[in-house]
């Protein structure tokens, strides 16, 4: 591992869209990927790690046949006016997620070199996430996974 937060691996790339199923018609049928994971009416845990009240969300994980790497769709509803333009939320943004071993420890070595956080640190089943933009204004996603993967990454 090197560099301040121990990133270990890019995990997926998000998206957001303006509706879920014609993106999830086109990516599988043109291009081959497959559901791998879907989460219909999220409200709490997408209100959490945005930091939006009320926000709520229809989340799609999927792979391609030909690569690891995770392309997430995500449609977002009670979508307020004054969003932050910096979060990703409106169609064509994304965000790019990471794996850490320690997300208190990324998170500090992110905000220390000018980076934001957008929302709070927010445990979902699989572990902690957070939103995040760093010092460029690009949204990254740090995850602290259990499992498999976090016990990897904890040695």
């Amino acid at each position: 591992m090197s560099g301040k937060v121990d990133s270990w691996a890019w995990h997926h790339v998000g998206i957001s869209v303006k509706d879920i199923d014609r993106a999830l018609d086109y990516y599988r049928g043109n291009l081959g990927f497959e559901v791998t994971f879907e989460a219909r009416n999220m409200t709490d845990l997408i209100s959490s790690i945005t930091g939006v009240q009320g926000l709520g969300a229809h989340l799609v994980q999927t792979k391609s046949p030909l690569s690891d790497l995770v392309l997430e769709f995500i449609e977002f509803f009670n979508v307020p006016d004054d969003l932050d333009p910096l979060l990703p939320i409106a169609p064509g943004r994304s965000h790019n997620a990471f794996v850490v071993p320690n997300i208190d420890k990324a998170l500090d070595n992110l905000l220390a070199d000018g980076g934001v956080m957008l929302g709070k640190v927010t445990e979902f089943a699989e572990g902690k996430a957070v939103y995040c933009a760093d010092s460029f204004g690009t949204v990254i996603e740090l995850e602290e996974q259990l499992g498999e993967h976090g016990d990897f990454l904890k040695g």
